[in-house]
């Protein structure tokens, strides 16, 4: 089917494992036990407690680390 404007992406979504929020705002950004390395941080879809966050507002990402600009509370579970 032809498309007007950009064709939509394609590609294959992976679930990332879950951090556990610590006194930091830098989490390494790992799948099984491997270190996951995105381009950029608007290859990434976060979410915190259901809402997602915004990239290059909310966080970047640095090598296989993603940085919130905002360190994570503790007291909630993150996926």
């Amino acid at each position: 089917m032809p498309y007007i404007g950009t064709q939509p992406l394609t590609g294959q979504f992976t679930k990332l494992t879950a951090i556990t929020a610590s006194a930091t705002d830098t989490y390494a950004l790992t799948k099984g036990s491997a270190a996951f390395f995105p381009a950029t941080a608007e290859q990434l879809i976060v979410s915190v407690n259901g809402v997602t966050q915004a990239p290059n507002d909310a966080y970047s990402v640095s090598g296989s680390n993603i940085i919130f600009t905002e360190t994570l509370s503790s007291s909630f579970p993150y996926k």
